[in-house]
């Protein structure tokens, strides 16, 4: 993560959707979300499928409205919904949802772009905002669909290449297509076909399932199994046939793993099978340039101690456009300067890496975890409330105090101080969340420390 524009088109092309690069339709279609489109952009049908939506409209750059509607949305909530999404635009990036009689309508807008989803009257609209976010952001790429339609000199992130890999076989195979990479917490779905079951972006491979063990370079020729990820399929006809599960290997080794549930659960043969092995090759080369890229990029985000992203890299996660709100948690470790000096450096060093993978494993994947300082460390939970914000704090806190840490056989008490403030609990400005849980986190120190402190409860 990164301000660079390089690593703002990384983040918004590692989403599970895609925009196609060429001609968009000049017409507005309207679309069943439940039958597979074929034309136009699929992708649309996609995200309100996802989000079990009512009805999505785009408005890109010089373009017609398109738009995505269910039959649940009558055509007299259609039209205006319609007409609000052009007086969007014309402004700064910004980002809201809207509380209408048929639901929340959320959405994202730039100059020149504009995303709006209406959602059921009691749905989530936290991820509803991140799908649209990175819609908007693709539009402005220009991310490309298929994996023949890529640019061979544009470097993309690892999510683009699986989703479009899996969008790719599906057309090529008739077959529902799950795309698993391996990723630093195991290994991941990061790309979903348009006919699969949509519950299983994001789901993590068991260890020892026939896809972890192809990501991992333990099985490398396809294979037939049950279940691949090693979890029951919440969709049932998952569960009753086997998947296709074909390793996906770049110059240097594997990355990938594509899952695919043909029709009638048999392996793809003859003609197909050589066009699976082609597209799965070139596939390989593409995840090769982006891990090659993703390291690049950590090197000018990453603190290299510890792994965390470092203060540049939280400034690029809380400059997502997709969040429509979020809490900062600052952490600062008690009594660091004692341990440095009586145990040296190198104990203050691991010190530091027992800390930061203690933080790491409290957080959720979609939030940011970075060592901003000397024995500073800081949370970003986009999506988050000030309360339960507050209770991931406090987590942290006792899990530093209650697990024992030592250094050459000598035991050390490691405790933090954590102050917490909330945009827009605690401010309605997004930018002033650093320097207000910096003060929380002081106040935390001047109590008595190994505490948490929120700014807005009695500040």
């Amino acid at each position: 993560m990164t301000g660079l524009l390089g690593v703002a088109v990384a983040l918004a092309v590692g989403a599970w959707i895609g925009l196609a690069a060429g001609r968009r339709r000049a017409s507005a279609p309207v679309v069943d979300p439940d039958v597979p489109a074929q034309a136009g952009r699929p992708e649309l049908a996609w995200v309100v499928r996802a989000n079990r939506a009512l009805g999505l409209w785009v408005r890109g750059p010089g373009q017609e409205q398109e738009e995505v509607t269910t039959p649940a949305l009558g055509e007299t909530a259609r039209f205006p919904i319609a007409a609000r999404l052009a007086g969007l635009g014309g402004g700064s990036a910004r980002s809201g949802v809207e509380r209408l009689d048929e639901g929340p309508l959320a959405y994202v807008a730039t100059d020149d772009i504009q995303a709006a989803i209406l959602l059921p009257p009691e749905a989530p609209t936290d991820r509803a905002l991140e799908d649209l976010g990175r819609l908007v952001a693709m539009i402005r790429t220009g991310t490309a669909l298929r994996l023949s339609d890529a640019d061979p000199g544009r470097v993309e992130s690892v999510g683009s290449v699986a989703i479009r890999l899996a969008l790719d076989l599906e057309s090529l195979l008739d077959a529902e297509v799950a795309v698993a990479v391996q990723q630093p917490r195991g290994v991941k779905v990061l790309g979903v076909s348009l006919r699969a079951d949509t519950q299983l972006n994001r789901q993590v491979a068991l260890p020892g399932s026939a896809v972890d063990l192809a990501c991992r370079g333990e099985v490398t020729r396809p294979a037939l199994a049950y279940e691949p990820m090693g979890v029951p399929s919440s969709d049932r006809r998952h569960r009753e046939r086997k998947a296709y599960v074909v390793p996906v290997t770049g110059p240097s080794g594997v990355h990938a793993a594509a899952v695919i549930w043909t029709p009638n659960g048999a392996e793809p043969g003859g003609p197909q099978a050589a066009e699976l092995a082609r597209r799965v090759e070139r596939a390989g080369h593409l995840f090769e340039r982006a891990f090659r890229e993703r390291g690049l990029v950590d090197q000018a985000v990453r603190d290299p101690l510890t792994g965390l992203v470092n203060r540049r890299g939280l400034e690029a996660a809380m400059r997502d456009v997709s969040a429509e709100s979020g809490c900062l948690i600052c952490l600062d470790l008690d009594h660091f300067k004692s341990l440095n000096d009586e145990l040296g450096h190198p104990a203050g060093d691991a010190a530091l890496g027992f800390v930061a993978r203690v933080v790491r494993d409290t957080v959720r994947d979609q939030d940011t975890a970075a060592r901003i300082g000397g024995e500073e460390f800081a949370v970003w939970l986009p999506g988050t409330g000030l309360a339960e914000a507050a209770k991931v704090a406090e987590r942290i806190r006792t899990r530093l105090a209650g697990r024992a840490w030592g250094w050459q056989g000598r035991p050390w008490p490691i405790t933090g101080s954590l102050g917490v403030a909330g945009w827009p609990e605690s401010s309605r400005n997004r930018d002033n969340l650093v320097a207000l849980a910096d003060r929380a986190l002081y106040r935390a120190k001047e109590t008595g420390r190994n505490r948490v402190e929120v700014w807005g409860e009695s500040a």
